[in-house]
């Protein structure tokens, strides 16, 4: 970032950007809450969210309807309320969160039931489970992957996902989200045969997924597709022994992107990328970033990076490091990333740092141990999980290895394909069959009963078990469209990673990462924030430049004046679209040896091409300072103002509407920032 010196020409009263007046119920919500929350800028987050969602008559903050987001929003509230009454008590009751194949049929089935229920649930648009699938779209894609924020974001997702299934019938209150421990997939010898991916389960892993609770379920793209896994194509479950280097660090700064590099064994989401490509394959959901939540898979996956990332912070408790506070933060670390910023997409609205909060494990749930030989495979039943004492862990039995060791004598319910998902009793099961026996032609036909069809015969002419059901209905998932994939989760264990080269540059005393501002504020809108409801074209924005100048105090004695903490942060500067849905963040990063430093930010809004447009611009610095703001009056003079503008198309401009060009360097900032940190 070039140095800005200021250099004013006179601005008349009715220049193109002028204060505004600022909306007396925002002002009253920051007097009244000011002693309510950590830091200022929680306090405005706070109010500033809950001020835009008056403002505007479509409420949602990701496309969805008015009645999704006051349900959504219900979901946080009562979980508040729960939470405060336990509180009064002095005891919570606990959820407790296990391994899918160690679940009571009932509990397995419950759990099914209440996702189908979601599915059909259409007091809400397009229906409830739907409206988590578009929760997880848009500005998601950058705020919930690729930073810290990564693991504190799908924690309060997969809390909200949990609470909703617990409300839909008095069955359902004690469901609890299972996670799939795909470790023991890895160690399979054929993975794609896992009794996982059948129709006890989550029906088959191959092409559109027509068997097992599931099937048939159309998704919300556009166009509806019908849900595809495409299993064990690309990527794989989670390495047993690579996970290992995660358990190896201390601190978060060492397992979460972007201090710890991708493609690093020790950093969890590289580990939990490879199983979305290992379930979504080349065309399925779940290699989507944005559709991955349409295969309820996605909540199995995500409940186990949970567990894995909560193994974690319990080693850290056991260090004397506070998991609540770890919170990493690198001069690369991208804005939507910062601690204090608002969770893009979740409601009610929470700020990144808080789901690093002990509270969930404390106050909501906790998990049971991961199946091992030494705890019996967490008591999953025999036809599910086995004891591999070659390998000293819990392997996934295979479809052919559930019928071998007579594994439906103890499974009375399941989803076969023709009712979709209606659960029968199956008719016939394997009688008098010893484990260690390979089951007869006709045995195996007694079992499958109306399936029985689904043999194959080998080249020695005898017939052997392929599945419950085939594992790919090759006709059905030609004629139906595949999911448009528009950003795949990386495979950084398959290949090499390709590091992108970055430039610095110093100017001053300010250290910035030298990006183009085109492709900055392409990125910026390709990954819309949490209130941006329209997909703008670089046409519809403009660019104005601000000056922020910070000052950095520090104590200096006799005999030490070296200074010892020598690194960088960031100060982050907002707009938000008062008289339009929209918001734009950008930032600047500022050395801490420097003790005063003046720079220029650009700030983009929608363009004023008839009448006016109106935006609110603050900054705020990486611990949740505001930066005070001041408007220019006259010449080279300020005064304090609250940072709500409006931008006409008057002459003369303080704008530019191009972004091929050059920023004009005449354009006198109308907004300056002074920062205290």
């Amino acid at each position: 970032m070039r140095f800005y010196f200021l250099l004013m020409v006179f601005i008349p009263a009715s220049a193109l950007i002028v204060e505004d007046v600022f909306p007396p119920m925002l002002e009253e919500c920051y007097a009244g809450q000011v002693d309510k929350t950590t830091t200022p800028y929680d306090v405005q987050t706070s109010c500033l969210e809950s001020f835009l969602t008056h403002i505007n008559r479509n409420t949602s903050s990701i496309g969805l309807g008015r009645d999704a987001y006051d349900w959504l929003d219900s979901l946080g509230k009562k979980l508040h309320i729960r939470l405060r009454r336990q509180a009064r008590r002095g005891y919570y009751r606990l959820r407790v969160r296990k391994e899918i194949r160690a679940l009571s049929e009932d509990e397995r089935d419950n759990f099914f039931d209440a996702v189908n229920a979601l599915k059909r649930d259409t007091s809400v648009s397009p229906n409830k489970y739907d409206s988590f699938v578009i929760m997880h779209m848009g500005g998601a894609g950058a705020s919930a992957h690729g930073g810290p924020n990564f693991v504190s974001w799908h924690r309060y997702f997969c809390v909200l996902f949990e609470n909703a299934l617990r409300e839909v019938n008095r069955k359902s209150r004690s469901v609890t989200l299972p996670y799939w421990d795909s470790r023991a997939d890895y160690l399979m010898t054929n993975r794609v045969d896992s009794i996982l991916f059948t129709d006890i389960f989550i029906g088959n892993p191959k092409g559109i997924v027509y068997s097992g609770p599931f099937a048939f379920w159309s998704t919300p793209t556009k166009p509806a597709t019908l849900l595809r896994r495409d299993v064990d194509t690309v990527g794989w479950p989670i390495d047993p022994q690579t996970i290992k280097d995660v358990f190896k660090k201390r601190y978060h700064r060492e397992i979460l992107t972007p201090t710890a590099p991708d493609g690093d064994f020790a950093n969890l989401e590289s580990h939990h990328d490879m199983v979305h490509g290992y379930v979504g394959g080349n065309n399925g959901h779940m290699a989507d970033v944005n559709l991955s939540p349409s295969d309820p898979v996605f909540w199995l996956h995500h409940c186990f990076v949970d567990y894995l990332w909560e193994q974690f912070r319990k080693r850290q408790t056991k260090l004397g490091i506070n998991s609540e506070t770890d919170y990493p933060v690198a001069p690369n670390t991208e804005p939507t990333h910062l601690p204090n910023r608002i969770m893009d997409n979740l409601i009610p609205t929470k700020t990144n740092i808080q789901g690093f909060s002990n509270s969930f494990t404390k106050q909501i749930y906790r998990y049971a141990d991961a199946p091992t030989c030494e705890n019996r495979c967490g008591g999953a039943y025999d036809g599910f999980l086995f004891c591999d004492k070659t390998k000293n862990a819990c392997v996934s039995r295979s479809r052919y290895d559930f019928v071998r060791v007579n594994g439906f004598r103890k499974v009375k319910n399941w989803y076969p394909p023709i009712q979709k998902g209606k659960r029968v009793p199956i008719t016939t099961t394997i009688k008098n069959m010893k484990p260690t026996k390979q089951p007869t032609k006709t045995e195996m036909k007694n079992a499958l009963g109306a399936d029985a069809d689904i043999l194959t015969e080998t080249k020695s002419g005898k017939e052997s078990f392929s599945a419950f059901s085939r594992k790919e209905n090759t006709k059905l998932t030609q004629t139906s469209a595949a999911p448009k994939i528009t950003k795949r989760f990386k495979m950084p264990f398959a290949k090499p990673r390709r590091r992108r080269s970055v430039k610095y540059t110093l100017n001053g005393d300010n250290l910035k990462i030298g990006l183009d501002i085109n492709l900055r504020l392409m990125h910026e809108l390709r990954n819309s924030s949490s209130v941006s409801r329209t997909s703008y074209k670089f046409d519809n924005l403009a660019l104005s430049p601000i000056a922020i100048i910070n000052k950095h105090k520090r104590n200096q004695t006799p005999g030490n004046e070296e200074i010892k903490n020598q690194r960088t942060f960031n100060i982050t500067f907002q707009t938000d679209g008062f008289s339009y849905s929209g918001r734009h963040m950008d930032y600047i990063s500022i050395d801490e040896r420097t003790l005063t430093s003046e720079s220029v930010g650009f700030i983009a809004f929608e363009k004023p091409l008839d009448g006016e447009t109106k935006a609110y611009v603050r900054a705020y610095d990486s611990n949740g300072e505001m930066c005070r703001t001041s408007c220019l009056v006259s010449q080279s003079m300020y005064k304090e103002c609250s940072g709500l503008i409006k931008i006409t198309s008057e002459y003369p401009r303080m704008f530019v509407d191009s972004y091929n060009g050059a920023f004009d360097p005449e354009i006198t900032p109308f907004l300056r920032f002074d920062c205290v940190n």
